[in-house]
């Protein structure tokens, strides 16, 4: 299998195409830099499958995924550091075959693109988790439990302010911009 290894930090992805193409089965490693490499390297090589980190300096890994998969039938795998529900429903909603957080061991990441490659899904342990969590309070917003319905984050931020602490006060006890907090203030 030809893979299209999508990381804008050099070294990770020279380390992982390295570590990638000496695996069994594994024929060419084509490395991008950016997201206009990727759609470059894959209208000229047509890899079976892609390797992509969310974060990329000229655009979303999310809007990556959505451009790859208008000009061909490749298959995506997200490795990430990011592992939060809400970008891993967008990256599988945007079209990603699989999700590992960048934690996985290289043994997982291969079987991963092996199975991805074979029509099926592939998601970490630790980003499974996520999911399940995000599916819990989906369904106890519908069942009208607004506490139970929010991110931990949300949660923390809730608690803070109901504590009498302003914004920016938030902010700096949880590390996170004051727009953050106000994103967070807004969804409650």
């Amino acid at each position: 299998m030809n893979i299209l290894l999508v990381d804008d930090q050099h070294v990770v992805r020279e380390a992982l195409a390295h570590a990638l193409g000496s695996q069994p089965g594994v024929g060419e490693v084509v490395q991008a830099g950016s997201g206009r490499e990727a759609l470059r390297a894959q209208e000229l090589r047509r890899c079976e499958v892609a390797v992509i980190e969310l974060c990329l300096a000229d655009r979303s890994g999310i809007e990556l995924i959505r451009e790859l998969k208008e000009i061909s039938e490749l298959r995506i795998v997200v490795l990430s550091m990011h592992r939060d529900e809400f970008r891993v429903a967008e990256a599988m909603r945007a079209g990603a075959d699989g999700y590992l957080s960048k934690q996985s061991r290289l043994a997982d990441l291969v079987e991963a693109l092996r199975t991805v490659v074979r029509g099926r899904t592939a998601v970490s342990p630790d980003v499974s988790a996520a999911m399940v969590r995000a599916l819990q309070r989906r369904d106890a917003a519908a069942r009208g439990d607004m506490v139970a319905s929010l991110s931990d984050r949300e949660r923390q931020v809730l608690r803070l302010l109901a504590m009498g602490h302003s914004a920016k006060e938030v902010a700096a006890q949880l590390s996170i911009s004051v727009k953050t907090v106000e994103t967070h203030r807004a969804r409650l």
